[in-house]
């Protein structure tokens, strides 16, 4: 229900950027792709920031909502 301009755009809201960090997180672990070139398809986040949402999420993954969330996901990719 979030629009990739969210996604990408600089709003903060907490739906937003939950989504956005779960997008990341989901990114780096499928694709082989360097922190800088994931912060750029961000809208041009550091890679700092790459590396901060994934270990955010990595280290939530166990609560309900966002394990079902990036189970959701990946079942829809069928991944």
């Amino acid at each position: 229900r979030i629009s990739h301009n969210e996604i990408v755009g600089k709003k903060r809201n907490k739906d937003i950027v939950e989504a956005r960090m779960i997008a990341i997180y989901l990114i780096r672990e499928l694709l082989d792709l360097p922190l800088v070139t994931i912060g750029q398809l961000f809208g041009g986040r550091d890679h700092s920031t790459i590396i901060y949402s994934h270990e955010k999420i990595s280290s939530s993954i166990n609560t309900l909502k966002v394990g079902t969330q990036i189970k959701d996901i990946r079942s829809i990719l069928k991944i």
